[in-house]
C-alpha cells in the first residue's frame, strides 16, 4: 500500500531491501550506483521537459500575437468598410493588382 501511495506521487524513491547477506558492502555498493545512474536519468528528463515546456510556451506566445494581430487587422479593415473610408496600405497593395490588370 505505502509503496503504491509513492509510486503514484512521481517522486524518485529507494527501497534498500534484499541486501545478499554474504556480501552486504557489494550489494550496497551496486544499489548506490544503480541510484546514481536513476538520479543522473531522472534530472535529464526534468531538464528535457522544462526545455520543452519552454519552447511550447514560447510557441504558444508567438502564435497568440499574431492570432491578436490579425483580428486587430481585421477589425480596423470591418470599421473602415463600415465607414467608408479605404485604409492607405490597402491601395497601394492593390496597385499592383490593377497594374497587371491593364496590362492585359
Amino acid at each position: 500500500m505505502v509503496e503504491e501511495v509513492v509510486e503514484h506521487s512521481g517522486t524518485p524513491y529507494f527501497c534498500f531491501k534484499d541486501i545478499d547477506e554474504n556480501k552486504p558492502t557489494g550489494s550496497i555498493k551496486i544499489r548506490v550506483e544503480t541510484i546514481g545512474y536513476f538520479l543522473k536519468r531522472y534530472r535529464e528528463d526534468m531538464v528535457r521537459n522544462s526545455q520543452k515546456q519552454q519552447t511550447i510556451e514560447e510557441q504558444l506566445q508567438e502564435f497568440e500575437a499574431r492570432l491578436r494581430a490579425e483580428m486587430a487587422a481585421a477589425e480596423r479593415h470591418k470599421l473602415a468598410e463600415a465607414s467608408g473610408f479605404v485604409p492607405l496600405g490597402a491601395l497601394t497593395q492593390n496597385q499592383g493588382e490593377y497594374a497587371e490588370m491593364a496590362g492585359d
